[in-house]
């Protein structure tokens, strides 16, 4: 089977962006970020666009976002990721007390009942570029993910930076194109003396250096749908091992790394050569406007996007 479904991320509230970064108008005909993605995976393999929002979502936006999928054939689902969804009964008096969503791995679970094939993780408010969606659906075609091996497109931690604050990422670490480990890394930035530094979450503060060719993710996931009821077993832990049960987060990438360090699934890693630019501050929207518009100019996407 060589067709994906593609997971849009699209749910979290974005504090930093302060708005709805989204759906925010930044192609050169008004178009979402994220459209230029769906653009890019249905020339590999992409015949299902699952949207996880939350419940800001306008009908008028969905509409938009849903026409030109449904004018090529694309079946499209609209996923709600909801507080109190998949929360074991035990700890749902938790859901009035959270400031924000349950996280990455939870946004995936609101997927679980219209995931029936490999299907491709990508945040909303990223830029991947067509070349990341060619090195998913080559994993898919060389028949390399099923119950037990998923799929990773990297990118290197120097081009995956934000000159208007600091970032979280995922370093890992890689051996023989297969995942070792992962580890999600916050306030990671680009310091004056031109080296990288995260801080450490210990409570220490101090300041660690990473090498700028890191391997890190950006949240490109390739999967199968067997990660679904190891997610939900996870979920259930999830609130047995935390201490922050208002505020922390169940994260994807963690989740998968717990797999790995059981020897339960094989993670294949491949390195995309795009230039990656995304939107986590205000800022970084004027940047992400002139690149699409670059590319749009270069005959890279047609103007406008879906005509």
């Amino acid at each position: 089977m060589n067709n994906f479904s593609l997971l849009v991320l699209a749910g979290g509230l974005g504090s930093r962006y302060k708005g709805q970064k989204q759906v925010d108008p930044v192609g050169p005909n008004g178009e979402a970020l994220m459209e230029f993605a769906l653009h890019d995976s249905l020339k590999h393999g992409v015949n299902h666009v699952i949207f996880i929002i939350n419940n800001q979502l306008t009908n008028e936006t969905r509409n938009l976002l849903e026409k030109p999928l449904l004018d090529r054939g694309i079946k499209v689902d609209f996923c709600e990721q909801r507080m109190e969804e998949d929360v074991p009964e035990a700890y749902q008096d938790l859901v009035p007390k959270r400031l924000k969503p349950w996280g990455t791995g939870h946004a995936v679970l609101a997927a679980k009942d219209v995931i029936h094939q490999p299907f491709i993780v990508m945040n909303a408010d990223d830029y991947y570029g067509e070349h990341t969606f060619e090195l998913a659906h080559q994993l898919l075609k060389n028949h390399k993910i099923d119950e037990s091996h998923y799929g990773l497109i990297s990118f290197i931690l120097d081009k995956t930076l934000s000159e208007n604050g600091h970032v979280s990422r995922g370093v890992c670490k890689v051996e023989n194109g297969k995942l070792v480990k992962i580890d999600e890394r916050t306030k990671i930035a680009k310091e004056d003396d031109g080296k990288i530094y995260f801080t450490d979450e210990d409570g220490t503060g101090e300041k660690i250096e990473l090498e700028p060719n890191s391997k890190v993710s950006m949240n490109f996931w390739v999967l199968h749908p067997s990660i679904l009821e190891k997610l939900k077993d996870d979920f259930n832990d999830f609130f047995k091992r935390i201490e922050n049960k208002e505020k922390q987060e169940f994260y994807l990438p963690k989740h998968i790394d717990r797999l790995l360090q059981k020897d339960d699934v094989t993670v294949w890693v491949e390195q995309s050569n795009a230039d990656w630019f995304g939107m986590t501050y205000p800022e970084d929207r004027e940047v992400v406007v002139n690149e699409l518009q670059k590319r749009t100019d270069k005959g890279d996407y047609p103007s406008p996007l879906w005509k």
